[in-house]
């Protein structure tokens, strides 16, 4: 059962102001984010905190700037869990080939695919890191986001771009996100359990907005839509410094979820609308 929320969600700051040229990256399911398109290819340098066994967005990212460094960073996965899963695919793979079942053979495909590529794509100028990014050193898998940006792309101004999805450890390093602004061109993260951390997430909103505009929201619709704080327990979130922009940005008129930009994290089931 949902814990009922204590405070009201800010919904009046969610809503986005009007950035025309915007793009979706990555797969069309979960992981997937909408982004400007104008601003991917001055990035010299792609932070992807939480990273699993996806990097579809990244190299949608390497595509469309070739010139780009990966850094993905994820302590729950390695050469070692990827070398391990190889022969789970194959297993998988061979059963449901027997049995002729093609989306399930599709499925595992892919994923030996992804397995396999992890090695050859994460190689130099790009690099995984076995951290878990934190706000304080606590434990020798720790790392600190002015840790990763000094030593992946020291001495730069709004040259990175931060995707983030990193299962509830967001709000306790967005002081070091606004702390190192100057750097962030643009920042698309997954924030969870608005329902439980109300107030956390309306703090992280107020101070993110010192220096960033967001120009994109959407429900992840994997999660529940809490009614307490009448939207989804999830969301993905999509902002652009305010110092590169050249004019002032008003709201945006659009309903969200976006027509030909958003689609839902489940395919299964309908999108949230969002109500601000």
């Amino acid at each position: 059962m949902i814990r009922m929320a204590t405070t009201l969600l800010d919904k009046q700051q969610l809503r986005p102001v009007f950035y025309p040229a915007l793009t979706r990256l990555g797969p069309p399911g979960d992981g997937g984010y909408v982004i400007p398109a104008d601003q991917i290819s001055p990035c010299r340098l792609l932070l992807s905190l939480g990273l699993c066994d996806n990097w579809k967005f990244d190299k949608d990212f390497l595509r469309l700037n070739p010139g780009v460094s990966i850094v993905g960073v994820d302590h729950t996965v390695g050469p070692a869990f990827f070398i391990s899963g190889i022969p789970f695919c194959l297993g998988k793979i061979l059963g449901y080939a027997l049995i002729c079942n093609g989306a399930k053979l599709h499925k595992y495909t892919s994923r030996l695919h992804d397995y396999v590529e992890y090695f050859s794509f994460f190689r130099d100028p790009h690099k995984h890191l076995k951290r878990r990014v934190s706000a304080s050193i606590n434990g020798p898998l720790d790392i600190t986001l002015d840790a990763i940006l000094n030593a992946s792309a020291p001495d730069g101004e709004h040259d990175v771009f931060l995707k983030m999805d990193i299962e509830g450890s967001e709000y306790e390093i967005v002081p070091d996100i606004v702390k190192n602004h100057r750097r962030i061109r643009c920042l698309a993260a997954e924030f969870h359990r608005l329902h439980q951390r109300t107030e956390e997430f309306n703090q992280a909103m107020r101070m993110l907005a010192q220096h960033f505009s967001i120009v994109h929201i959407h429900g992840n619709n994997i999660g529940p839509y809490d009614e307490t704080i009448d939207f989804p327990i999830s969301v993905e979130i999509t902002w652009v410094n305010k110092a590169i922009l050249e004019t002032e940005l008003g709201p945006s008129p659009a309903s969200y979820p976006r027509e030909g930009l958003d689609l839902p994290n489940t395919p299964t089931r309908p999108d949230y609308q969002l109500n601000f």
